[in-house]
């Protein structure tokens, strides 16, 4: 298997609960955030959210829609959204919120991995493609949050991460 892993950290001048209102609303996110084709509830969890399990689709400019499960395994209102993917997608995501500088940061880390056998072919510019296809889910995301705030959304620089193959690195979008 492939091993990816993302940072992406934004800035908005909204509101940490604002924010957190939006994320939170996961059923909604096909709305505003381009690429999302559809997030499906498949088991309600307990009432944090946490145990919750979400059937999702992206897709960007690649031909390809991915699909896995997200299984909330932690919540903290207003601060913390704490998953496991899997599907076509296994591993860790997170989305922390913090106030910041009179506005919120949005932090997103992803260590995941690829779970289809093609996905995961000796190909040597595969991880380019993984990297932007991220990039340009994130930027769509970007661009949908501030619309859906009214606020702007920005780009904050993030620093590097670890990873067993540096070259799949990907910070930023």
């Amino acid at each position: 298997m492939a091993d990816y892993r993302f940072l992406t950290v934004w800035w908005t001048t909204a509101m940490t609960d604002r924010v957190w209102d939006v994320l939170a609303e996961y059923g909604a996110w096909p709305t505003w955030w381009r690429g999302v084709r559809s997030v499906e509830v498949l088991r309600h969890g307990d009432e944090s959210g946490a145990g919750t399990v979400l059937r999702q689709r992206w897709r960007s400019r690649v031909p390809y829609t991915l699909v896995f499960d997200l299984e909330m395994v932690r919540i903290e209102g207003g601060k913390l959204l704490d998953g496991r993917a899997s599907g076509d997608l296994e591993g860790a995501c997170r989305w922390t919120l913090t106030p910041v500088d009179g506005g919120t940061e949005l932090r997103f880390d992803a260590d995941v991995r690829t779970g289809r056998w093609w996905m995961n072919l000796p190909i040597p510019f595969a991880p380019k493609v993984v990297r932007a296809s991220f990039e340009t889910l994130m930027d769509w995301g970007r661009a949908g949050l501030a619309r859906k705030l009214g606020a702007p959304v920005e780009l904050r620089s993030a620093g590097g991460l670890g990873s067993t193959h540096p070259e799949r690195i990907a910070v930023g979008a």
